[in-house]
């Protein structure tokens, strides 16, 4: 495993724990008596589903702009294109 697959393998565990632990928090809310506790689990929740969603925007971006630099660099290694009047 190269170490970029690695980080990514470790931020989607991340995005995983955190979508997990909203469920968990949401399961939780419902057992509260209070309002007040409830709300504040289920806001939690919410917090924890947005960093997910962050996470895992920065992670669509971030591969989309190590693409971008890979396309670049192949081109850029290419030989040079020969014209039709060089070659004769």
């Amino acid at each position: 495993m190269t170490p970029r697959d690695e980080l990514r393998h470790i931020k989607l565990a991340q995005i995983q724990q955190k979508r997990e632990a909203a469920a968990r928090a949401r399961r939780i809310a419902d057992q509260f008596l209070s309002a007040a506790d409830r709300d504040r689990a289920l806001r939690f929740a919410e917090e924890l589903d947005a960093q997910a969603e962050e996470l895992q925007r920065r992670m669509a971006v971030e591969e989309t702009d190590s693409q971008v630099t890979q396309t670049q660099v192949q081109v850029q290694q290419g030989p040079p294109a020969k014209r039709e009047d060089e070659q004769k």
